[in-house]
């Protein structure tokens, strides 16, 4: 199981996922499985369990599935989007998760790619410098004199 990194923020919207990585200012867009790849992350499948969800919608065999999806969370995790979390106390078990439907005609590897051409917009954007009250306030005064 992965957890997503508390860096990251993202939205997929109309089939194309994006994620903001926000201390680097990186942003990834990916192609359809690999969104289909994160949001079986999101909902705490392991890496054999994403294997079994793929290879069970395109009927082929797990070998011919895990390596594109295991270079690519491997990826993932190299860019820290996410992290390894333990094992999944069903990470062999057959996974199928309803709603999960073919988004392309045959199986493809899952693409992530990275931009980084408005990193510094991104790290400047006060988004992530927000506290429970809001944005803009003014710092405390105790964290003002301090």
């Amino acid at each position: 199981m992965f957890d997503i990194s508390q860096q990251v923020i993202h939205e997929t919207i109309d089939g194309e996922t994006m994620i903001v990585r926000l201390d680097s200012g990186n942003y990834y867009s990916m192609n359809p499985i690999g969104g289909q790849v994160w949001a079986l992350i999101e909902h705490g499948a392991s890496k054999d369990q994403i294997v079994s969800a793929f290879s069970g919608l395109y009927g082929l065999e797990k070998k011919g599935i895990e390596e594109p999806i295991e270079t690519f969370l491997k990826y993932l995790i190299v860019e820290e989007l996410i992290h390894p979390n333990g094992v999944s106390p069903h990470a062999g078990a057959e996974y199928q998760p309803a709603g999960m439907e073919r988004l392309t005609e045959s199986f493809e590897p899952p693409l992530l790619s990275k931009y980084s051409d408005m990193q510094e917009l991104l790290i400047l954007d006060p988004i992530h410098d927000v506290s429970d009250a809001g944005w803009p306030n003014p710092k405390p005064e105790e964290e003002n004199n301090g």
